[in-house]
């Protein structure tokens, strides 16, 4: 049996192109019985593949001394096969919490942050899980009760970037026989064998029972039929990497604008596809199926409204598009500083500069970036600040007051862009709201004797997604 199995496992890795010769692989343990397997397999196959392997353990603190012994023997068991063995700890309850995340999704993270953290730092070339044909049994049941998509339904992925599955095509029965016969000591895990979780309820007692009353192959037809969905989620992700070209535009880095119109014309599924696409694309992230619904949702919402994905990645929908933000760039940011006329003032994320002209140098336009102002109304020394509620200003061309607010909701300024915006103050009164609307008071006119130029450019560069 254990002849035939690494012979099984030597065509799946290659049928697949998981593993070349000579790859470095981070082999990740737990310390049970399939991760065991998994080791001892491609130990078996070191020589032979010309393979550089090492170990990594993540120890998550949930099982107090149980989780202790499981890093112990890895550390033993590695030791004892001559492969080194990188080991973190870390109090994941307390880390799940400060990010308000659940503890299998926080877990997750945390511990394949550490194995990318570690294949960069000591350049290999891939990290090995041992998900097993059961494991993706379960997913596609799991998924299928929560209302996934296609992509759900596709199961556990053989290969996504750097990490790969070379057990996937073995049932946990076939493992465990495989660590008998050669004797593989191996952990068992106690918070797997209670029902109060989702997952291991339908490995305990919903598998079984199918098997036993209505399909004795249920493993063998799921792991067929998330085969099926995986070449047909392919073939719609080439699809969709084309309309999205059609529907979105990147706005600089950790901008993404979708045009609701152009979207509304796909049907629904390619709909749900598109916003997957775009999460993963341009922003290495994957949310469950009930977010992506939430964000097909905005569609139909008011202006302004909006859904957190993650800790950091916001979309908003504004008159015509989906906006998809990275956190940074819908925070606000304080800004206050002391500007000098003819001077110029830069930050990471704008620059506004200014210069004393004569009148034949002026030069209307309608750019609102560029402003002409009269000179000898402002103070020597101005302030950029962030626009506060209650603000006002007379806009060019207008004879009485007006909130800022209501300005900027008369421009049609998405709602996140809002706190973007800057004004240039001079002895309490508003100059200039910056690159949109100069002050009617301090406009240039025939009387003026002394004129100051002022731009205000944002550096953010639009490029069409082509």
């Amino acid at each position: 049996m254990v002849k035939d199995f690494i012979n099984r496992f030597r065509e799946f890795i290659q049928k697949n192109k998981l593993i070349a010769p000579k790859d470095k692989i981070i082999v990740a343990v737990s310390g049970g019985v399939d991760s065991i397997v998994l080791l001892d397999v491609l130990n078996e196959l070191k020589t032979q593949l010309k393979l550089e392997l090492v170990a990594a353990h993540f120890n998550h603190k949930l099982r107090g001394d149980e989780s202790d012994e499981d890093e112990k023997f890895v550390r033993e068991f590695t030791s004892k096969l001559g492969i080194e063995c990188y080991v973190r700890s870390e109090d994941t309850k307390e880390y799940c919490k400060s990010r308000k995340i659940s503890i299998q999704e926080g877990a997750r993270e945390l511990r394949y942050n550490f194995f990318e953290t570690l294949r960069l730092l000591k350049g290999f070339d891939k990290i090995a899980t041992a998900h097993n044909a059961n494991d993706n049994a379960e997913t596609v049941l799991l998924n299928l009760f929560r209302g996934s998509g296609i992509n759900g339904l596709a199961g556990i992925q053989i290969k996504r970037g750097n990490i790969i599955r070379p057990l996937l095509f073995a049932t946990r029965e076939e493992i465990e026989e495989y660590a008998s016969e050669k004797g593989l000591p191996y952990r068992i895990d106690s918070s797997n064998l209670k029902t109060t979780y989702r997952r291991n309820y339908i490995r305990l007692k919903l598998l079984p029972l199918i098997s036993e009353n209505i399909n004795p192959g249920i493993i063998e037809t799921l792991n067929r039929t998330s085969q099926i969905f995986s070449e047909l989620a392919e073939f719609i992700r080439h699809e969709v990497s084309k309309i999205i070209k059609f529907v979105s535009i990147e706005e600089g880095p950790g901008k993404i604008l979708i045009d609701i119109q152009r979207l509304r014309s796909y049907l629904f599924f390619i709909q749900e596809s598109v916003i997957i696409s775009t999460i993963e694309t341009f922003f290495n992230e994957r949310v469950d199926f009930s977010r992506v619904l939430s964000v097909l949702n905005l569609i139909d919402s008011t202006p302004g409204s909006s859904v957190m994905l993650s800790k950091d990645l916001f979309v908003y929908r504004d008159r015509q598009h989906l906006v998809f933000l990275r956190k940074p760039e819908f925070e606000e940011t304080e800004v206050f500083a002391y500007i000098h006329p003819g001077e110029k003032y830069e930050t990471d994320s704008f620059v506004l500069s200014s210069e004393f002209v004569e009148r034949e140098n002026v030069q209307f336009n309608n750019d609102s970036r560029v402003e002409y102002i009269d000179a000898e109304l402002i103070a020597d020394e101005l302030i950029l600040r962030n626009w506060h509620p209650g603000d006002w200003f007379i806009p060019l061309g207008m004879k009485g007051r007006k909130k800022i607010s209501d300005f900027l909701i008369d421009l049609k300024v998405p709602v996140y862009d809002k706190k973007k915006v800057l004004v240039l103050e001079s002895e309490g009164k508003i100059v200039w709201v910056c690159g949109l609307r100069l002050d009617d008071r301090f406009k240039v006119t025939d009387s003026t004797n002394k004129i100051l130029k002022i731009e205000f450019h944002q550096k953010l560069t639009q490029q069409s997604n082509e």
